[in-house]
């Protein structure tokens, strides 16, 4: 489900910060990628923190989620090494006010800093996601459309797919994939609705692509075939055995 690279869209773009966890896992600094400034455990401390923006994190699970074979003495120090990495990848310059203090550390916990404007693709997503899904609901077909395309574009690829392997990531994975492909299913009952056949295939065959075992993506597919004359191109399902 890759799809090809894109920055946060251009009215989110005075957010000094845009951190990006769709696909490939990307930090960029007015507008420019920061990644490979961070190192392995500064990046992986702002993934955790970003995917639990709401929470203070205590130091004690960032350190059994990051150096999990390490003594506490030593996870500890690393910890630190690895906050005080990620302070000066965000924010170089050392400057003051709530723009400046990405990362807040009290009495052992860690978090994002809630009052920072941090552009986040995975909230950005959920945010016109949820607004379409309302809207779609209502009859608003319209403006249901303008916001579940928002939704889609923004989703290049899997959540942090060069993470598939930590656990943490996999209930968020999940669930970000069932909304995505719901997303793209309004989208095609929106575009059959309308008739608007081509972009009907286009997002069935994205749906089909990701589970092909999606019954209601070929019934739409043969409809919209149908339509254009395009019978013999129906793709078949995959047969259950």
């Amino acid at each position: 489900m890759m799809r090809s690279e894109m920055s946060p869209p251009n009215h989110d773009r005075q957010q000094t910060l845009s951190i990006c966890m769709f696909a490939s896992f990307r930090v960029l600094r007015n507008g420019e990628p920061i990644d490979r400034e961070l190192g392995t455990k500064s990046a992986q401390l702002l993934k955790i923190l970003t995917a639990n923006r709401s929470k203070c994190l205590p130091k004690d699970l960032l350190m059994e989620m990051i150096w999990p074979q390490t003594s506490p003495a030593a996870a500890a120090t690393s910890l630190k090494v690895a906050a005080h990495k990620l302070r000066h990848a965000l924010d170089p310059d050392r400057r003051t006010g709530s723009s400046g203090n990405w990362i807040i550390v009290d009495r052992g916990t860690y978090r994002l800093n809630p009052n920072a404007e941090i552009w986040i693709d995975t909230e950005y997503f959920r945010n016109h996601y949820e607004k379409g899904r309302a809207l779609f609901a209502s009859g608003s077909d319209a403006a249901a459309r303008r916001e579940l395309e928002m939704a889609e574009e923004v989703y290049r690829g899997d959540y942090l797919e060069e993470d598939v392997y930590e656990d943490w990531t996999v209930r968020c994975r999940e669930e970000l994939r069932d909304l995505y492909l719901d997303t793209v299913g309004r989208l095609a009952t929106l575009a059959l609705r309308r008739e608007a056949h081509e972009d009907v295939i286009r997002y069935c065959h994205k749906i089909v692509a990701a589970d092909p075992c999606r019954e209601d993506a070929y019934r739409m597919l043969m409809r919209s075939h149908g339509a254009l004359n395009q019978v013999g191109r129906v793709p078949g399902m995959p047969s259950a055995g």
